[in-house]
């Protein structure tokens, strides 16, 4: 297989592996991950505008809306205009939505625990890294820029599994460096 051909049979993986996820997700914690998100982040915030969703979610505004509208219809938040700036709408959790989160927490926590609860912390550390590196590409690519190149040496495997078992193997602290450089700038 070419290195072009990992790289596209990578993609597919991760794509397959992402819809597995989201579909087992769905099926054991009773709620769609868009939704379970949105309904954390209002969780963690209290009364939050929807500005602040879109931001904290990395989410489209149109998107956002139309997720906040069936989870109202469930009623599950309640909307509001912001007493200061009527121009902003606030949300935040009703009774039943801090009782759906409630009740579904612990079917998350389950999940979670089932489906990583065997992965050491180095691959996961590596997992989480990878993605990182794969979502910045995604970004570039998106923006417009060209993707940027992969920088080779000597020592760099030129094969995906080659490329993934020195990041294992390696595990160093500029990479995580890196992610948290990555992750502070994007809040």
């Amino acid at each position: 297989m070419s290195a072009k051909q990992e790289q596209i049979a990578v993609v597919h993986q991760f794509g397959r592996t992402y819809r597995s996820f989201l579909s087992a997700f769905e099926a054991q914690v009773g709620q769609p991950m868009p939704r379970w998100r949105i309904l954390l982040a209002i969780s963690d915030g209290g009364r939050v505008s929807q500005k602040s969703l879109v931001e904290k979610l990395q989410i489209d505004a149109g998107a956002l809306t139309r997720q906040l509208k069936s989870i109202e219809a469930l009623g599950w938040i309640a909307r509001s205009v912001d007493e200061r700036d009527n121009r902003v709408t606030n949300v935040e959790l009703t009774d039943a939505g801090r009782a759906a989160v409630a009740q579904g927490m612990p079917a998350r926590n389950r999940f979670l625990d089932a489906v990583l609860d065997d992965f050491p912390e180095s691959l996961l550390k590596s997992l989480s890294q990878g993605l990182d590196l794969l979502e910045r590409h995604i970004v570039d690519a998106s923006a417009g820029g060209a993707p940027r190149p992969p920088a080779r040496s000597a020592s760099r495997p030129k094969s995906a599994r080659g490329a993934l078992e020195a990041t294992l193997e390696q595990g160093s602290s500029e990479h995580l460096n890196a992610q948290e450089k990555v992750h502070s700038k994007a809040r």
